[in-house]
């Protein structure tokens, strides 16, 4: 039987700061009003800085991934510390980390292995399967842009997200200082399902630690990266940890639950897990949609507690929430009874 892994807290403000360099990790939304304008208006800043070719924006996205340097890391804490640590990085070792999404996916990890090695045909393929299945441009032109592209992103972001890493730095502290880590250490599992809000993990042989890492630009998604025996989680603060300023907003988990109910697809999303559990293809299949698109109706759903999402090794399924469900009142238990 496999053993149960550790929980560890992890709220170093280098995460976050990665996260919100990645123009596609959260939702406006779900910040502090006066964090939106400032997240905009410095993206659109940072994005004038490095250049506003494809390539450029190109970079952009895969920032996030160096936070497995981080898992490893423990002792790089700050964003300007992420910067130092990323500069002293070889080009190989960086291009590794970027692409370690690409190399952990059955479905790409071939063609991100032989991209890596230099091959100029896998790489172009791999681009033309990202775009196929996001519907923009997801690589640089050239494999050689990568690395200098992602330096000169997390360069212009570092300055730019000093000037609020005191503040995001005590959202993460309260956040954690909510949390009870006898909790953790009773039942790992259920206590990671309750951080993220749905992601139920199964215990398996080849993940022994799991590490939480509260992020305030990340909500309301999580984020999973498996580095070696590790799963970094990058999971949402509560609500709670926001602060005064979120305390006299409308409260974020009723504006996220009518958000994650105001879409067709996803409640027909709910109409099939109404029946049973499916797996990701399963409604994308049915619902003659994109897996990333399903995915990421599915994130919305899960942010609003509506659904659960199961990993099982390499196989990810999806379950209602039954008790949510009543929670959000009769019209959408009767919806979903039909």
């Amino acid at each position: 039987m496999p053993q149960m892994p550790t929980v560890q807290l992890d709220p170093r403000t280098g995460y976050d700061f990665l996260v919100s360099a990645c123009a596609d990790c959260g939702e406006l939304e779900d910040l502090l009003p006066e964090d939106r304008t400032w997240l905009q208006e410095s993206r659109a800043a940072a994005l004038n800085e490095v250049g506003e070719s494809e390539s450029a924006r190109a970079c952009v996205g895969f920032v996030s991934e160096v936070g497995r340097l981080l898992v490893v890391r423990p002792e790089i804490k700050t964003a300007r510390q992420v910067v130092a640590a990323v500069d002293q990085l070889p080009d190989a070792d960086l291009l590794e980390c970027l692409f370690g999404e690409l190399l952990e996916s059955p479905e790409l990890t071939d063609s991100a292995h032989r991209a890596l090695n230099g091959d100029a045909e896998a790489y172009a393929a791999l681009g033309d399967q990202l775009e196929h299945w996001r519907g923009h441009a997801v690589m640089p032109e050239t494999l050689g842009e990568l690395a200098p592209g992602a330096r000169r992103v997390l360069h212009a972001w570092l300055p730019r997200f000093e000037q609020i890493e005191v503040r995001v730095g005590r959202m993460l502290d309260r956040d954690v200082a909510g949390r009870h880590m006898d909790d953790a250490v009773a039942n790992p599992l259920g206590f990671v399902e309750k951080a993220t809000n749905g992601i139920r993990m199964v215990p398996e042989q080849r993940t022994r630690r799991i590490v939480l890492a509260p992020s305030y630009f990340g909500r309301p998604y999580n984020s999973l990266t498996k580095v070696g025996e590790i799963t970094l989680v990058c999971y949402p603060i509560a609500d709670s940890a926001l602060g005064a300023g979120g305390r006299a907003a409308p409260p974020v988990a009723t504006v996220r639950l009518y958000r994650a109910l105001g879409d067709e697809s996803r409640l027909r999303i709910l109409c099939l897990l109404a029946e049973r559990d499916r797996y990701l293809t399963e409604l994308a299949t049915e619902l003659e949609l994109s897996k990333p698109t399903v995915s990421h109706h599915l994130a919305q759903l899960r942010s609003a507690g509506l659904v659960t999402m199961t990993e099982q090794g390499n196989l990810t399924y999806y379950t209602l929430r039954r008790d949510r469900v009543e929670q959000a009142g009769p019209e959408l238990v009767a919806f979903l009874a039909r």
